[in-house]
């Protein structure tokens, strides 16, 4: 996914050593991106792998509750499920 940023966007700044700089810089190189949209892109990627990991956890723990209450308090069967049930031999 290409990342095009405005040029009237905000400033994001930030320190990092020497070394780290020259290895982004060549990943950059290699990538055909410029060092600002090499940097907004593994940004951008990792911010929302983050945000997708947490809501997964989210989603996980509400599915757990949800199924833990219905194997404690099953719904009744339906009239199609009571049809099907009576009509066709069923194999567990």
């Amino acid at each position: 996914m290409r990342t095009v940023v405005p040029e009237t966007s905000p400033r994001f700044e930030f320190r990092i050593p020497q070394d780290l700089k020259k290895e982004i810089e060549e990943a950059a190189a290699l990538s055909g991106a410029s060092l600002t949209a090499f940097a907004i892109q593994a940004l951008v990627e990792r911010a929302r792998e983050i945000k997708r990991q947490h809501g997964l956890t989210i989603l996980c723990d509400e599915a757990r509750d949800s199924f833990a209450e219905m194997m404690a308090n099953p719904p009744a069967p339906s009239e199609a499920l009571k049809k099907t049930l009576n009509t066709r031999k069923v194999t567990l």
